[in-house]
């Protein structure tokens, strides 16, 4: 493979979060024939009521910021972060927000966007993702809308992302919210020159790459020799689809390695929040056809670059169970 065929499938927005590798089916993949499986086998859907879940999640966050300020004498891995894990992932971005060569800080939980907040900036924590620095980057920053402090996106023909590695974590519940102020209409996410969405939340494997084909190992070695960093196994991606139906399984159209599970489609839901929630081991197995590895990665990317086009949209906080 040459280095213009690498680079071509890290600008796809499949390689998001550089969790992308190349087109060939996992070890007991479903094996998707065609870009969606029938919405049936991607499982229920998940919206859930918003006022019980900013109850949990509320509860969730005032543990967190309780770890964080020492007031937790132990913690457990699902709400262990402090603020030296803050500082020691803050470090590693410049003040500005620019991505740097310093290799990534893992940390053992999610930092809450209400809780490692700063205003006008990225969240402590998060750090910037770059699909091609000659793609405009998309615009993010901390703000306060509808009474809760969120993380605002604006794209204008631009893609880039944030994210948080994680360590040593298993695949359990995955919960979110998140507003969109509209659809990108000619946004098509099973053809790769229109595969653009308002809203996507990654969450990255860990798995045995060894297993996989010699393609996809050289994928990943060429991966790791241009960017200095491992590339995940897999990579589950829940979207907000323009024309998908709620619950589809989209194959992506760059790389087998990344499947997405349309959660939210179309405009009937457009500017109000949204709150999700998901069970990433059987989702993986919907969309993979196997059982996954420890998540090693989170992330989030509002994307417009393919269409030309612009996009507006929210995320409040994010929680692994």
């Amino acid at each position: 493979m040459t280095a213009k065929a690498f680079r071509l499938v890290l600008t796809g927005a499949a390689s998001a979060l550089m969790l992308a590798g190349c087109a060939s089916n996992p070890p007991g993949s479903a094996g998707l024939s065609t870009a969606e499986t029938d919405s049936a086998q991607a499982g229920s859907i998940s919206a859930v009521d918003c006022q019980a879940f900013a109850k949990r999640m509320a509860a969730y966050a005032q543990t967190q910021r309780a770890t964080e300020q020492g007031e937790l004498l132990s913690a457990t891995p699902a709400n262990s972060f402090t603020a030296a894990n803050g500082r020691a992932v803050e470090a590693d971005a410049g003040e500005d927000g620019e991505e740097t060569d310093a290799a990534p800080t893992t940390l053992p939980t999610l930092p809450l966007f209400s809780v490692a907040q700063r205003a006008g900036h990225l969240p402590v924590g998060w750090q910037p993702w770059t699909i091609n620095r000659n793609k405009i980057p998309t615009r993010y920053a901390m703000t306060e809308v509808d009474q809760r402090v969120v993380v605002h996106a604006q794209a204008d023909s631009s893609a880039s992302g944030l994210y948080v590695p994680l360590h040593d974590r298993d695949a359990g519940m995955v919960r979110w919210s998140w507003k969109t102020s509209g659809i990108i209409r000619n946004a098509d996410n099973s053809h790769g020159p229109r595969e653009d969405s308002p809203l996507r939340l990654f969450v990255a494997f860990d798995g045995d790459k060894g297993s996989l084909p010699l393609k996809d190992q050289l994928m990943y070695e060429m991966a790791r020799l241009t960017t200095g960093r491992e590339m995940p196994y897999a990579t589950l991606m829940y979207i907000w689809g323009g024309k998908r139906a709620e619950g589809s399984v989209v194959a992506n159209p760059h790389t087998d390695r990344v499947r997405m599970i349309v959660v939210d489609s179309g405009t009937k839901h457009a500017n109000e929040w949204r709150c999700h929630e998901r069970d990433l081991r059987a989702d993986y197995r919907k969309a993979f056809g196997t059982d996954p590895g420890r998540v090693v990665a989170v992330g989030i990317m509002t994307d417009s670059d393919n269409t030309r086009s612009k996009a507006e949209s929210w995320y409040g906080d994010i929680a692994l169970d």
